[in-house]
């Protein structure tokens, strides 16, 4: 007897969940035991698999992040790969509501020219993003590897970990700019948009974060929105029901691609239902776009939704992404 056929929607649930960018989020498990027991009491810390680590200094909070880029992108592009470390860097600092203040890169380039491009990249984005390289380290010769490091201030973090069942899921992203396909479709507002926005942009993350309009916040990175929300579950022990009908999107983009593009400017968020009309508007002002697309709930699993229909794409619960989350 043949099995039944899925429906068009459950067929694109198959495909989110196994999706190659996704399945290589499982291998950070292997960071678990390095996690498990930094916090106090020796748990895990609040922000155990976020965007950046939060250290504590002179009575305030720095945010910590940093970016490896995949060696295929570094010698595909080495331009683009060093845009990306700034942009990937700049952005985790922004999901935890902080501001950029320096960024460090590591980079092993096979000749002068490579590490030259490279370099310009890193140049370029950081130029349009307003935040300072303030060192890093060369070396020629080898087989090309690139890194990054940010270093961010916070007042008010956003944590992944915060969302919670009855939650609004509010999807945040710039509208503004261009397709660049490739195995990794990447949707970029940083040719397109003035350079005056671009350092803006990111200050509505600081502004919900800080005025308490959202709990919680993850950036929108290789795996697409879906795979970026299924991560923040995973942290926050909970589900969410991911509207694609209401998912802002480029008209010049269908559906399915957007649903595992990597934005240049991209957010997930969750709010309190009362706070979402400031939530929103937080990012209206900056012409940028934020909508609610669904909303959290007590299932630990991921549904997508359109025309009336659902379908699972990942079910927590049964199932562990990266295993960082709590049991």
């Amino acid at each position: 007897m043949n099995a039944p056929e899925l429906s068009a929607l459950a067929a694109l649930a198959a495909v989110l969940r196994d999706a190659p960018r996704l399945a290589a989020k499982a291998d950070l498990d292997l960071v678990r035991p390095l996690v498990a027991g930094a916090g106090a009491g020796g748990g895990p810390t609040p922000d155990t698999g976020d965007d950046g680590a939060l250290v504590e200094h002179d009575g305030g909070l720095l945010v910590l992040c940093a970016e490896a880029i995949h060696p295929a992108l570094l010698t595909a592009d080495p331009f683009a790969a060093g845009a990306a470390a700034v942009n990937a860097n700049v952005a985790d600092v922004r999901a935890m509501g902080g501001r950029p203040l320096a960024l460090v890169d590591t980079l092993v380039s096979p000749d002068r020219d490579h590490a030259a491009r490279v370099l310009e990249g890193l140049r370029w984005c950081a130029d349009l993003l307003g935040v300072r390289i303030a060192g890093g380290h060369l070396t020629l010769g080898a087989p090309p590897a690139l890194s990054a490091a940010c270093t961010g201030a916070v007042r008010v973090p956003l944590h992944a970990a915060a969302a919670r069942p009855g939650d609004v899921l509010l999807v945040a992203t710039c509208l503004e700019g261009r397709l660049r396909p490739g195995p990794v479709p990447i949707f970029t507002s940083l040719r397109d948009r003035e350079p005056a926005l671009l350092r803006e942009d990111g200050e509505a993350l600081v502004e919900v974060a800080e005025q308490r309009l959202c709990r919680a916040a993850r950036d929108i990175s290789m795996p697409g929105v879906a795979g970026s929300l299924l991560q923040l579950l995973e942290l926050a022990g909970c589900g969410a029901t991911l509207d694609l009908d209401a998912l802002p999107r480029p008209p010049a983009v269908d559906p399915e691609t957007w649903l595992v593009t990597f934005p240049s400017f991209g957010f997930v968020l969750a709010a309190a239902p009362e706070r979402v009309d400031d939530a929103c508007a937080a990012f209206a002002r900056r012409s940028l776009t934020c909508a609610p697309c669904g909303a959290f709930d007590a299932s630990r699993a991921l549904r997508i939704a359109r025309g009336g229909e659902t379908a699972t794409v990942w079910d927590l619960g049964a199932r562990a992404l990266t295993g960082l989350g709590p049991a």
